[in-house]
């Protein structure tokens, strides 16, 4: 099974572990780039989100238009899409605005809606979310067949 890994850049570093753990499960995980292009530099993606929470710039836009184009590519070639929606200090279960969108675009795509567990009933699309059915796992990777 074809698997895209979707959250908040915030949980890039439980990401890219979680994609190394379903990989050694037999599974094909894809996740989004760890570093993008910058004014002709490579920078790590994560440098790349707070320099455009200090200053969007229409070179940030493209950018950013560039990395969702390619991760909703690799969502239309996956089986699923694993929703890694683990917790921050103000939110429990947080899903941001473009793992949302990407979650809306693989349930669109009938794609199989995993998730890592229940969101946060504080976010203001928990109806939706809930309405695409995702399947929550609960934290455990055994759970994805």
């Amino acid at each position: 099974m074809k698997i895209t890994l979707c959250s908040s850049i915030q949980f890039a570093e439980q990401a890219h572990e979680i994609k190394e753990e379903l990989e050694r499960r037999g599974f094909e995980a894809l996740l989004y780039p760890q570093t993008v292009k910058v004014n002709q530099d490579n920078i790590d993606v994560k440098e790349y989100y707070a320099m455009r929470k200090k200053n969007l710039t229409p070179e940030l836009v493209k950018v950013k238009q560039s990395l969702m184009d390619e991760h909703f590519e690799k969502i239309k070639k996956s089986d699923a899409v694993l929703v890694l929606n683990f917790d921050l200090p103000q939110k429990k279960g947080y899903v941001g605005g473009n793992t949302f969108l990407e979650m809306g675009i693989a349930y669109c795509l009938n794609k199989k809606v995993f998730i890592w567990k229940k969101p946060s009933k504080d976010l203001s699309y928990f109806e939706e979310i809930m309405a695409m059915d995702p399947i929550n796992i609960e934290g455990n990777l055994n759970k994805i067949r």
